[in-house]
């Protein structure tokens, strides 16, 4: 885990390994892959996507499940147009904008999503900044 934490990219194999064995030995809502997901994405451990996938869909913690989402954005190259698609409709707002600023604008429900959140008067500041930056007039993108 201190790897996970202070490692360096020579490390990735150690933590992806570290990754493995606590989803296989712990299951997906272990304590210990708080860390090693965070250090997978902070690694930017391409090949971790495969079990951080599995993390995000068989975990009951959705604080762990927005970390892993968080990891698969750094790791995973469809994560615009999978994961992130669907944490636009999660219950944690750090999740929503992650999503918010990953989801690809390409897809009409993700379109729709962004302008029912930037229209949403109790959602959140830093998710409706998220939006805005895709879809104000000054966005990029779109």
């Amino acid at each position: 885990r201190v790897l996970a934490c202070r490692g360096t990219a020579q490390d990735g194999d150690l933590v992806l390994g570290a990754l493995r064995e606590a989803v296989r030995g712990e299951g997906p809502d272990a304590p210990t892959l708080w860390t090693l997901v965070d250090g997978a994405g902070r690694l930017g451990i391409a090949c971790a996507a495969p079990v951080l996938r599995h993390v995000y869909r068989e975990t009951a913690s959705s604080h762990l499940r927005g970390r892993a989402a968080g990891a698969l954005a750094a790791t995973d190259p469809s994560f615009a147009t999978g994961f992130a698609v669907e944490c636009l409709w999660d219950c944690e707002e750090t999740t929503r904008e992650l999503a918010a600023r990953h989801a690809e604008t390409g897809d009409a429900r993700v379109v729709e999503r962004l302008r029912r959140l930037a229209a949403d008067p109790a959602e959140e500041a830093e998710v409706q900044t998220a939006v805005r930056s895709r879809i104000g007039p000054d966005a990029q993108t779109m």
